[in-house]
């Protein structure tokens, strides 16, 4: 049991006594939202732990009840006093009722504050916190829900109820010296269970939770590639693939559940038959004339009250455990850096880019997929990347936009680092299309305005904006077209229930909404045909008249005519970076690379096949 508490105490350690040590060694770190919120909480506990030291107080007004009905009541056949003691009885269990009430109240009053003060605090880390793994982010929502429904759980009332074991064992001790070493025996042998119960499925529980975790990601995957999976009858093997990997952790489950069943029900017997024994005791020890007859049942029910505890933890020891791991995680994740701290406010940003030394490696590897690249881009200049399959293009439209943190290096916008920058305040005066347009399940006009009407007012305003930028990408017509126009739900389906192109056109329009100073556009003809391609060559037009930088990344030479600048990228180096007139004299130069000319190429494409995973996945 003492581990048990220490197991559920590390997660309320920061709202007991803790605000010293928080105050000096965190302040100048990073905020914790997990732990602002717990120290905020600190409260509600304490008045927590002292509704359960009266709540313990009133479990022993049955005890002393029956010792007076059996010490008082039947040798005198007091009617009055067994009228008034029933009196007191019923006044005590109304306010024990009362104070159990009040208790959970605090608690779920916790609950609550830690939900305001820390969720959107881990929201935004999850969206914003590039440290942090996919796993990361996946598990620190469902962290903090574990670990938010512990608090007003049963293991968090077993812990609060377990300090008062040692009181019972003492008034058993008054009862009767044997009794009290009976009590205290019995708690140790409990605990020493516990204890064991916990050494035995801490490691089947950790490795169970990151198999459940990676089977329902697996599932979920398999789901969204559900269409590949019919139309290349695969579905068969994944379901035979996913029924392996469920059979294993039932099995893992079907352990964890045998050996904590096992636990419990040696714990259920060995509690009935300590209780049996300390009314035997009892027993004896009246027949010898030591206790009174009372004493005989008080002794029981005082005895079954210092062992409940910790049959109450060994019953929660699955949330217990989880609660445990949950903190750890959590507390974790929360170490990262906070993004919601919005740094010094810089001006509108004019549009110049400097990269500087850009090293990016892929992810759990040392493959470098871009080496080392530094350049500029002034204000107003349009831009266009150009290169072979895998040449790092998509990468670095991931780099500049501040979607992926470079390994080595920085980018800036305007001198300032983007570390520099308020990402929320810079983003509404950036564009970015990734290479696979992804629309969120809502209405069109909502995937276009960026979700603003959740924090600013919706107005007419904003409607004039969203059709403004739907008319600037060519999706206006196109549009109105759907079923219900602007106000079109999209589904949580691949592609949101749209095809390919009018996909991407809708996320062209995201890209160009409230006129963004700076646009990253990573393949935005790639599913358009020859009318939309001349759509988007307008729409390049008109952003260059207004002044805004672009940087367009393109395997077609349809796009070429309306940029000022081509780099050419391979094997994620700068192979050329200049105006376009002279690199396209520079690739007639130099035929012997194997590859044809921009300026020759057929309407097609510059290099024949569609980028390569890692540009998308570094």
């Amino acid at each position: 049991m003492a581990r048990k508490c220490g197991t559920v105490g590390n997660i309320l350690g920061n709202a007991f006594g803790r605000q010293t040590a928080f105050t000096t060694a965190d302040q100048f770190q990073p905020t914790n939202p997990l732990r602002a919120a717990l120290q905020a909480s600190r409260r509600h506990f304490i008045f927590a732990g002292a509704f359960s030291g009266l709540i313990n107080i009133l479990y022993l007004v049955p005890s002393i009840f029956m010792l007076q009905v059996y010490d008082r009541v039947v040798p005198t056949r007091g009617t009055t006093t067994l009228v008034v003691l029933s009196v007191i009885l019923a006044v005590s269990l109304i306010v024990f009722a009362i104070l159990d009430a009040v208790r959970m109240r605090l608690l779920l009053r916790a609950s609550v504050r830690l939900e305001k003060m820390a969720a959107a605090n881990i929201l935004h880390r999850i969206l914003g916190a590039n440290g942090a793994t996919p796993f990361q982010r996946a598990q620190a929502m469902r962290d903090f829900d574990t670990l938010r429904g512990t608090l007003t759980g049963p293991a968090i009332v077993a812990l609060f109820d377990a300090p008062w074991a040692p009181i019972y064992i003492i008034i058993s001790y008054l009862l009767h010296p044997l009794i009290g070493l009976l009590a205290l025996l019995s708690s140790l042998l409990l605990i020493g269970l516990a204890v064991w119960s916990d050494v035995a499925t801490k490691k089947q529980l950790d490795q169970t939770g990151k198999h459940s975790s990676a089977s329902y990601r697996s599932q979920d995957y398999s789901i969204g590639a559900s269409e590949v999976a019919r139309a290349l009858g695969m579905r068969n093997a994944l379901v035979t693939r996913h029924l392996v990997e469920r059979a294993d952790l039932v099995r893992q489950q079907g352990q964890i559940a045998s050996t904590s069943g096992g636990f419990l029900a040696v714990t259920k017997f060995l509690r009935m038959l300590l209780q049996s024994m300390a009314l035997a005791l009892g027993a004896y020890l009246a027949i010898n004339q030591e206790i009174s007859a009372g004493a005989i049942f008080a002794a029981s029910l005082i005895l079954g009250r210092a062992l409940q505890p910790v049959e109450q933890i060994l019953n929660a020891m699955k949330n217990v455990m989880g609660a445990q791991n949950a903190y750890k995680g959590l507390d974790t994740f929360c170490r990262l850096p906070d993004v919601t701290v919005a740094p010094t406010a810089l001006p509108e940003p004019k549009g110049k880019l400097e990269a500087e030394n850009i090293v990016v490696r892929a992810p759990g590897s040392d493959r470098v997929l871009l080496h080392n690249l530094s350049f500029t881009i002034n204000p107003g200049e349009i831009v266009a990347l150009v290169g072979p399959s895998g040449a790092g293009k998509s990468t670095l439209l991931r780099v500049l936009a501040g979607a992926l943190e470079p390994d080595e290096g920085e980018v800036r916008i305007d001198g300032a680092r983007l570390d520099d920058w308020d990402r929320e305040e810079l983003g509404r005066h950036l564009g970015y299309m990734p290479q696979t347009p992804t629309l969120f399940p809502t209405t069109v006009h909502g995937n276009i305005s960026r979700f603003r009407a959740f924090t600013d007012n919706p107005s007419t305003e904003l409607d004039r904006e969203v059709v403004a930028a739907a008319q600037l990408a060519g999706a206006h017509e196109l549009i109105l077209r759907f079923s219900q126009g602007y106000d079109t739900q999209l589904t949580v389906r691949e592609g949101g229930g749209l095809s390919s192109g009018q996909r991407q056109v809708v996320a062209l329009a995201r890209a160009l909404f409230g006129q963004p100073n700076i646009l990253f556009l990573d393949e935005p003809n790639a599913h358009l045909d020859i009318s939309g391609e001349a759509r988007l060559l307008q729409t390049l037009t008109e952003l260059r008249a207004r002044g805004a930088t672009v940087i367009v990344s393109t395997h077609r030479t349809g796009l070429l005519q309306a940029v000022d600048k081509i780099m050419v990228l391979r094997d994620g180096a700068i192979q050329v970076f200049d105006e376009r007139s002279k690199v396209v004299r520079f690739e007639t130069a130099e035929p012997s690379r194997g590859e044809k000319v921009p300026s020759q190429q057929h309407p097609g494409e510059l290099g024949n096949d569609r980028p390569k995973s890692e540009e998308t996945s570094a």
